[in-house]
């Protein structure tokens, strides 16, 4: 029965992710339009996902230890992938980059609120936040320093607040601790309002299967280093997802499973898919190398959603 449970939530993605292949490969969208679909996610739905999440949260004190704790770990994780060079896998200058932080925006959001229910993406916004500021301060930053685009302090900040998604997330927070949200959804034109956001919030997932199957792409060059890299990076990430859920989760907060499901789901993810859009190299190679470790990256986390599915049932 719990095998059936897990296809029945997890299949519908993984079938419009096999749709977005079909539609590559039989050249049904262009590559701008997939482009225009992922501005409608980047700047309305997932927004709004957000917004709604982190509207309706109850809010801790300890939600701020674990966006503390999730951060420290991708910064050290990302210093000691740097200072190991050697280690097969870590021997490209981007694999340290490919080592830390996760796609949340592009796929865990959806994948989760699938197969867990979007009454639960409260719960993965809160793991998401720690990783998502990594990437903007230290990830983002690091990579334009060693393509020689140097960027201070007060541009990066800006460009963090002006970001749709963190839009969203500070609106979010503002209407629920002042009691907007609630009342919104205590009246007529309020209700109507939110079913309207709820609405569009609702293709996220549709949109972003159709774009992740569309972008699996792999490169006849680099492919060994690049399964070497998701190898090591998933033995990692899982390590520290047990160990996180073991002391900090469980032991530490007392908080339900769906915690320790969103940790585990969140650092089984690919690294960033933005990291392309930064990597400058003319090195063909070092390019093949950084899709395919996306690409093998993704195709891993989905294989290991189903199994998350089945263990958290």
């Amino acid at each position: 029965m719990d095998f059936l449970q897990t296809l029945n939530s997890t299949l519908p993605v993984l079938l419009i992710i096999l749709l977005g292949v079909l539609i590559n490969r039989v050249r049904l969208l262009k590559p701008d339009t997939i482009q225009d679909m992922k501005s409608l996610v980047v700047n309305i739905t997932l927004p709004l996902v957000l917004f709604k999440a982190f509207g309706t949260m109850t809010f801790q004190f300890r939600y701020l230890v674990i966006v503390g704790v999730v951060f420290l770990a991708c910064v050290l994780v990302m210093v000691l992938s740097a200072k190991l060079r050697k280690v097969p896998g870590l021997k490209s200058k981007y694999a340290a980059f490919l080592m830390a932080g996760f796609e949340a925006g592009m796929l865990g959001y959806a994948v989760f609120g699938s197969i867990f229910g979007e009454s639960n993406i409260p719960v993965f916004a809160v793991i998401d936040l720690g990783q998502v500021i990594f990437v903007f301060f230290v990830l983002v930053t690091r990579l334009q320093t060693l393509e020689g685009k140097q960027q201070n302090l007060k541009d990066t900040f800006k460009n963090f607040l002006i970001t749709p998604v963190i839009i969203a997330i500070i609106g979010g927070i503002m209407f629920n601790v002042s009691g907007v949200y609630a009342y919104l959804e205590s009246v007529l034109l309020g209700q109507t309002v939110l079913t309207a956001m709820n609405t569009l919030a609702g293709l996220t997932t549709p949109l972003v299967a159709i774009m992740i199957g569309y972008s699996l792409n792999f490169k006849p060059g680099r492919v060994f280093p690049a399964i070497q890299t998701v190898f090591l990076r998933l033995v990692v990430w899982i390590s520290l997802a047990l160990l996180m859920n073991q002391f900090i989760i469980r032991q530490w907060f007392h908080l339900d499973s769906i915690f320790e499901a969103a940790v585990l789901l969140m650092f089984i993810l690919p690294a960033p898919f933005v990291i392309p859009l930064y990597s400058k190299s003319s090195d063909e190679a070092e390019q093949d190398y950084i899709l395919n470790t996306l690409s093998i990256g993704t195709i891993a986390a989905l294989i290991g959603v189903v199994v998350i599915r089945l263990v958290y049932a």
